[in-house]
């Protein structure tokens, strides 16, 4: 009898531990004042990017490089935006992966308009 309620309490606690982890929040069930979040901080995310990548234009040659250093001077916004999610209880790692999609996103964006910029600024010839 006691290796069969051994096995049931394990099955119970199992069942119990479930049920806690369910508890998170899905990034399919944001309300719409969540989801207005996640649009403005994807915006300012964006402008934040494209203004300091503008700015380091006559400064840097390699877009690439460019890029990475406008990524790191505006991360605080998706950190930002990451423990805003956090706090409206969504569970750490797909709100990891969300963010992180936003941010690969938004980088891909800005190295394929600084590349093309690049290419027709060199094409222009110079007076």
């Amino acid at each position: 009898m006691s290796y069969k309620f051994t096995i049931f309490i394990s099955t119970l606690f199992f069942c119990f531990s479930i049920n806690v982890m369910a508890e998170y929040k899905t990034t399919g069930e944001m309300t719409r004042e969540e989801y207005q979040k996640v649009s403005e901080a994807s915006a300012e995310y964006n402008t934040c990017l494209n203004e300091f990548a503008m700015s380091q234009l006559e400064k840097q040659t390699d877009p690439r490089v460019i890029a990475d250093h406008s990524m790191k001077q505006c991360a605080y916004i998706l950190e930002d935006l990451h423990n805003f999610l956090l706090t409206g209880n969504y569970a750490p790692e797909p709100t990891t992966r969300f963010v992180s999609s936003i941010s690969n996103r938004s980088a891909n964006k800005l190295l394929s308009n600084l590349m093309m910029f690049m290419a027709t600024r060199e094409q222009t010839p110079q007076k």
